[in-house]
């Protein structure tokens, strides 16, 4: 008899969280020292963004982010199971009034964010807040796999899913009400030449336009959350205003920067806890650009 995939991720997350973590652990010394995940791309992005780390440096932050990669990993699939009440003891939210302030006043925000903590974990977070939070998320290419995040991250309720594509559309149809409008703001853009390039972990490193036109055309204030690992399944989602309107004195990419130099910093602070496995700096800054701001 076939079992669904679907059926064996679920079954998975019914396991306990310390047998779930003593198998991430050994995943992480399998990806290390036997079956190399990506471990060029992890170097190399490690090595160009921390170019003063020695060598011996650079292989135990590898080995860390191993471990963080893995954990997320399990926690993902234990979002499946997780209840209500072991969120709220794992997962908090400091500064939350920053975004409440405006939502109160019916104003909505943009809450960006970029691959660090875990952000699975933080969308059941969030649904169990009282503010409405809309959830932008790029869609997977497995429709299965896809299907069963879907499934996972609405398991709360509260919380709006869009999948990118209906961003616009649906951003529209929603812009009278009051809440937060949630991105992760750090992907590669595909087309380099219209993107905007800053200086990022010592790198030339494309942004998408995207958060700061969609902050100046609804006149969202923007609020960066940083999601932080305190320990081994606990965390902080932390959020702080980073660009508040009217816009009119802010130059063009300002607010970009920004939330650039806020993650930089936060990635120094915390640096294990970033996706290094992304292909962030597969781009090189053109000689041309042709941003469209509007």
């Amino acid at each position: 008899m076939k079992v669904s995939p679907l059926f064996l991720y679920k079954l998975i997350g019914r396991l306990p969280l310390p047998v779930l973590y003593g198998f991430a652990s050994f995943c992480a010394f399998l990806f290390y020292y036997i079956i190399p995940y990506r471990k060029k791309v992890i170097h190399t992005n490690l090595k160009n963004s921390f170019p003063k780390a020695t060598d011996k440096e650079l292989n135990k932050l590898l080995y860390r982010f191993y471990g963080y990669l893995t954990d997320q990993i399990v926690e993902f699939l234990k979002g499946a199971t997780i209840t209500k009440d072991e969120i709220l003891d794992r997962y908090e939210i400091k500064n939350e009034e920053v975004v409440s302030h405006f939502i109160k006043k019916g104003i909505p925000v943009i809450l960006v964010a970029g691959h660090q903590g875990n952000w699975e974990w933080a969308i059941h977070r969030l649904a169990l807040s009282k503010n409405v939070y809309d959830i932008i998320y790029q869609k997977l290419n497995n429709a299965l796999f896809d299907e069963f995040t879907r499934q996972v991250r609405a398991r709360f309720g509260n919380i709006y899913l869009i999948e990118k594509r209906e961003s616009v559309l649906l951003t529209r149809e929603r812009k009278e009400i009051p809440r937060a409008v949630c991105l992760a703001a750090d992907q590669a853009p595909q087309k380099p030449e219209s993107a905007y390039w800053t200086t990022f972990l010592h790198q030339d490193t494309a942004f998408f336009t995207g958060m700061e036109r969609f902050a100046r055309e609804y006149n969202y204030p923007v609020i960066f959350a940083e999601a932080v690992r305190t320990k081994r399944g606990k965390y902080t989602l932390t959020y702080e205003l980073i660009a508040n309107v009217p816009f009119e004195d802010l130059a063009q990419g300002e607010i970009i920067e920004r939330f650039a130099r806020r993650l930089e910093k936060s990635i120094n602070d915390y640096p294990e806890q970033y996706l290094w496995s992304h292909k962030r700096w597969k781009h090189t800054k053109p000689e041309k650009l042709n941003i469209k701001w509007s």
